[in-house]
């Protein structure tokens, strides 16, 4: 199982940068753009709290005040980490939960001190206090 983990997050590696897909096709521009401009709304919505990562690998609403920008922006990014679990979880021949949670794990690690994260127990917490 060990070197399954260690596959997967090779895999996983190549295909995140924090907070977003690097994996668009360089041929089509303005998916493209539409994801940069995503994560960069979605960076600054972690910087002031209303936006974290989950343990299950995907983004959540820290507060109820998030705008319908800042909540498209979740959701287009959400939506495009589901496609990667997907491929990710056909290829290596495991389960999209268990490619969604190692990246959760990894992305919640990776949390800039002062950034929400949501652990096992369900509640938001402030990384590095």
């Amino acid at each position: 199982m060990k070197l399954m983990t260690k596959f997967i997050s090779a895999a996983i590696a190549a295909s995140f940068v924090v907070g977003s897909v690097t994996t668009l096709p360089a041929f089509t521009p303005p998916a493209h753009a539409q994801a940069t401009s995503a994560k960069a709304i979605v960076d600054q919505a972690k910087t002031d709290g209303i936006v974290g990562e989950k343990l299950n690998g995907y983004l959540g609403i820290v507060r109820a005040d998030a705008s319908a920008e800042i909540r498209a922006a979740v959701n287009e990014i959400n939506i495009k980490r589901k496609s990667i679990y997907t491929r990710l979880a056909r290829e290596q021949k495991v389960s999209i939960s268990d490619v969604a949670g190692l990246t959760g794990e990894k992305l919640i690690a990776k949390a800039k001190p002062g950034q929400m994260v949501m652990l096992g127990d369900g509640k938001w917490h402030v990384t590095g206090s």
